[in-house]
């Protein structure tokens, strides 16, 4: 039997996230946005919570083109907090993994509307820093650290939203509920203490109808 290669991957078309891509390409948003979701929840089924984070993004950079800025909030809030729980994770095996984790859960968790998360991711992130950095201090951290302490959310600029269908509503909707699921079930045990600071999303009530 021929083993199958990247370029096999890459080519096949039952690969969800390439062919989201290429609709979200060709101006297919609403199509796009729904097969992206599909992907993240299949990633979560297989424990991929990365690559998960990675289509839920793609998702609501969908809904954000569109106008739907209240759902995708709710959608970059949900990939911030499957990476900082991926970094929790890892903090075990390699503190670089964790940090590139917890800085792409600072990014998410400014574009998902918490900056007060994501000063505490700062903080995380300045510490785990100094421990994977001999050359890392106080004053160096910004040339260490990808982000920088105080960043500002991101501008929005409003428009009409387009209208969502029901197939995108159920796809928000399915993939929502699918991590309150996962998230009710016990995790390994990486901390005796929760972390701190942890908020629920906006609600999703408000994102569906916007």
């Amino acid at each position: 039997m021929q083993a199958t290669t990247w370029k096999d991957k890459l080519t096949d078309p039952s690969n969800l996230c390439l062919t989201a891509t290429g609709m979200e390409e060709d101006g297919r948003l609403a199509e796009a946005t729904v097969l992206y979701l599909r992907d993240a929840a299949g990633c979560l089924s297989q424990g991929l919570q990365v690559r998960a984070a990675l289509s839920c993004s793609c998702a609501a950079s969908c809904l954000e083109k569109t106008g739907n800025y209240n759902a995708a909030r709710n959608l970059y809030f949900e990939t911030a907090r499957m990476y900082e729980e991926q970094a929790e994770a890892a903090f075990g095996k390699s503190i670089r993994e964790a940090l590139w984790l917890m800085q792409e859960a600072h990014d998410y968790f400014i574009i998902g509307g918490d900056p007060q998360k994501a000063t505490q991711i700062y903080d995380k992130c300045a510490s785990l820093a100094r421990k994977s950095s001999p050359f890392a201090t106080s004053e160096t951290l910004d040339r260490v650290l990808r982000i920088r302490r105080g960043t500002a959310a991101r501008d929005v600029s409003f428009r009409l939203a387009l209208p969502q269908t029901s197939d995108v509503n159920g796809a928000i909707e399915g993939f929502l509920r699918l991590r309150d699921v996962r998230g009710s079930k016990p995790a390994a045990p990486v901390s005796s203490k929760p972390a701190a600071g942890t908020r629920r999303r906006p609600s999703v009530e408000k994102s569906i109808v916007s």
